[in-house]
């Protein structure tokens, strides 16, 4: 029996880096969305109120206190493609407090 032998060669890439999230920088968890008029207060909001997630997440549940008070999806105040407007909004405010319900407290 006559024996084969194939050379393999396996070789690893020489640069194992690929930029996944452009503007980040895992080593200091720097994230640079652009410029801002007042970069201090930005950064004192984030710091003593919270993310920019958790901020829009406050404007979201008082903007569904207003509508749901006022009965703004009952009334004839405003036309059928602004009520449809608001309910994808409040869609969307729903979804996100049943992810928050579904989530384990921290």
């Amino acid at each position: 029996m006559q024996r084969v032998y194939m050379p393999i060669q396996l070789q690893a890439p020489r640069n194992l880096t690929q930029p996944i999230l452009p503007n980040w920088s895992f080593n200091l968890f720097n994230v640079n969305l652009g410029r801002s008029a007042n970069p201090a207060v930005e950064q004192m909001a984030l710091e003593n109120i919270g993310s920019y997630g958790r901020q829009i997440g406050h404007v979201a549940e008082a903007l569904e206190v207003i509508v749901r008070r006022l009965n703004l999806m009952e009334g004839n105040e405003i036309s059928q493609k602004e009520k449809d407007v608001l309910q994808v909004f409040l869609g969307d405010v729903s979804a996100i407090r049943q992810i928050k319900a579904s989530l384990p407290k921290a």
